[in-house]
């Protein structure tokens, strides 16, 4: 292990998100430290400046491997390096680079402020996580007492307001927009986001939703929170629920054949060969093996609380929920 690596590693601040154990030279917004898990694989996480980032990154080895726009109308995009390593560029906002051996993530911010953060931990270390192994889908979730309960949509659906209406019922949060999973010797387990969501002003403000702590920042129009109740371990996955709402569509929730192809528009990932798609299909075929796929659809005048009665019926265990939400 590169010295360096060896002596990032030896910081005191551990955290624990998407399966990785990181361990920081900077506090990171929003989270609390952990005790360094066995088993989990680490991340040295620096904060350097853009010219020391300039000197380590070693080139770009073609075209860029992705390219997307993020919520507050920013780019984002992805570079591998002639040496492996892998470069984030967030629009001239910060960059952020993942060495080639995987174990060391530098953050070189232009600017002070929490949005840099806000990207490494909602948009950079899932992109950790997939290339240390771990895959990963486009969905919110929650933990219930059967597993954890994903949703599946596009952005703008209402997903995040579903979640908020089911932590209200005492459904700990479990990931805000990723969830990632790993195969295991028992099946597929998921593993945990940041205690972290970005909500609407309206939905965080003072009094307006106890599952709420701190909000962090304003950013874009939305509040970037913290969640009083969130969960912090590995977990099997009960139920991925396909979220669909439009003008005219009906409210309900129906069963469809668990086949790994619907989840096809929300798998995450870089370009792996075809090992890794194979890797890839086999996780989300076993997945299939033993969580239930259903598909929930509303109007645009459904309310969040029938959307919720729908799933905790679905689950099967409303009155085990409800308790807790009141506890």
């Amino acid at each position: 292990m590169p010295v360096r690596t060896e002596l990032i590693l030896a910081m005191q601040i551990t955290y624990l998100a998407y399966g990785l154990q990181l361990r920081c030279s900077v506090a990171l917004a929003g989270l609390t430290p952990k005790v360094a898990t066995d088993g989990l694989p680490s991340i040295a996480i620096s904060l350097v400046t853009p010219r020391e980032l300039d000197t380590t990154w070693s080139g770009s080895d073609g075209p860029v491997e992705w390219r997307g726009q993020l919520g507050d109308g920013r780019s984002l995009t992805i570079e591998r390096g002639l040496e492996g390593d892998l470069l984030f560029t967030y629009s001239d906002r910060a960059r952020f680079r993942l060495d080639h051996t995987k174990l060391a993530l530098d953050c070189a911010p232009s600017e002070e402020g929490p949005r840099w953060q806000q990207v490494l931990l909602g948009r950079i270390l899932p992109n950790v996580a997939l290339e240390r192994g771990y895959e990963a889908l486009h969905a919110g979730a929650v933990a219930s007492p059967e597993g954890v309960i994903a949703v599946a949509a596009p952005s703008g659906t209402g997903k995040t307001t579903l979640a908020t209406e089911l932590m209200r019922r005492g459904w700990p949060l479990f990931t805000d927009d990723v969830l990632v999973l790993a195969a295991d010797d028992d099946g597929v387990l998921a593993y945990p986001g940041p205690p972290l969501m970005n909500v609407a002003a309206d939905q965080a403000g003072d009094g307006a939703c106890d599952a709420f702590g701190q909000t962090l920042a304003v950013l874009s129009g939305e509040r970037w929170v913290t969640t009083a109740h969130a969960s912090d371990g590995d977990c099997p996955v009960r139920m991925v629920c396909l979220f669909e709402r439009a003008e005219g569509l009906p409210l309900g929730l129906q069963r469809i054949p668990s086949s790994p192809l619907p989840l096809a528009p929300y798998m995450l990932g870089l370009a792996g060969g075809r090992e890794r798609e194979r890797e890839r299909f086999s996780l989300y075929s076993d997945l299939m093996d033993s969580a239930e796929l259903v598909r929930l659809t509303c109007g645009v005048g459904d309310r969040p609380g029938d959307l919720a009665d729908l799933l905790e019926d679905a689950v099967g265990s409303p009155t085990v929920l409800a308790a807790r939400g009141s506890s």
